[in-house]
């Protein structure tokens, strides 16, 4: 006890001030609208801070879950794209095609890639358990990736874009004038090069190329990259385009391997075609 009323002879007139300060704020904001909002406004301010970097937290380690809910949603939406009944339900490939429809898509996530070698693969988590087989063409939601080299029951290789052998019949968007894309030039991940696009086509740089559908592998109109630039080759007639690939082959986490549901008829009918021509030349 002795030593409280020491501690109070000794800081008095400091506790006295503490004593008549809070006295005065009690006041001040029991009795004045005005600093009693202003004062609940920077409590709500501090307390809003916190609850945003508490809910930026929760989100980032969500965001793998998320991100899978919606690339199976793009999926379900590309089956459905031509408003044709999706007969895959995101798993295997139909055995029957009953309601026309042509390409299937099915999701895969890539857990292996690379970007800096001459030759470059990429490995998905799904293979031919869930159909998947090789030879299919592999895109992501910004354009095209790869085909499908080599397949295992739950995994599959793709020869990535980014591979000297891999080559894409593609297209001006505008116009539908087609030629060969392949990647080595540069060797670089961004950009690929077009050829065989004659010089009576009116190039400018950002054009947009897709795919021109003149193979079993893509389908018409996927998307590409843009013009970057291009330069032209008068003794051949034509220009050769760099482009700008629209697929960040950096950061794939989700891809979408398509199915042709109509190739075997297709190759079989060119082949019966080609042979019957064959047996008339002899």
């Amino acid at each position: 006890m002795s030593g409280i009323i020491a501690f109070l002879r000794r800081f008095y007139f400091f506790v006295l001030f503490v004593i008549l300060e809070i006295t005065s704020l009690a006041f001040v904001f029991t009795n004045n609208y005005y600093h009693q909002s202003g004062f609940f406004n920077s409590s709500n301010r501090i307390s809003g801070t916190v609850y945003t970097a508490y809910s930026g937290v929760t989100s980032y380690f969500s965001l793998k879950k998320v991100n899978q809910q919606l690339a199976e949603e793009n999926t379900h939406l590309l089956n459905l794209a031509t408003d044709i009944k999706d007969t895959s339900n995101h798993k295997k490939i139909p055995k029957t095609n009953p309601f026309g429809q042509q390409f299937n898509f099915i999701l895969a996530e890539v857990i292996d890639n690379s970007t800096n070698l001459p030759n470059n693969y990429l490995t998905l988590n799904a293979g031919s358990d869930i159909g998947i087989g090789e030879g299919m063409g592999v895109i992501s939601p910004s354009g095209i990736v790869g085909v499908v080299a080599k397949v295992s029951p739950h995994y599959s290789v793709v020869m990535s874009l980014l591979h000297k052998k891999a080559l894409v019949s593609a297209m001006f968007k505008k116009s539908g004038t087609f030629g060969t894309l392949a990647w080595g030039d540069k060797m670089d991940y961004r950009f690929a090069t077009l050829t065989q696009i004659p010089m009576s086509e009116k190039v400018k740089i950002g054009d947009t190329i897709s795919t021109s559908g003149f193979s079993n592998v893509f389908p018409k109109g996927v998307m590409v990259g843009t013009v970057d630039d291009f330069k032209s080759i008068p003794e051949l007639y034509f220009y050769v385009v760099h482009v700008k690939l629209s697929t960040d082959f950096k950061n794939l986490r989700y891809v979408y391997v398509v199915s042709d549901l109509k190739k075997t008829e297709k190759t079989s009918l060119e082949t019966d075609a080609e042979n019957s021509l064959n047996e008339k030349v002899k």
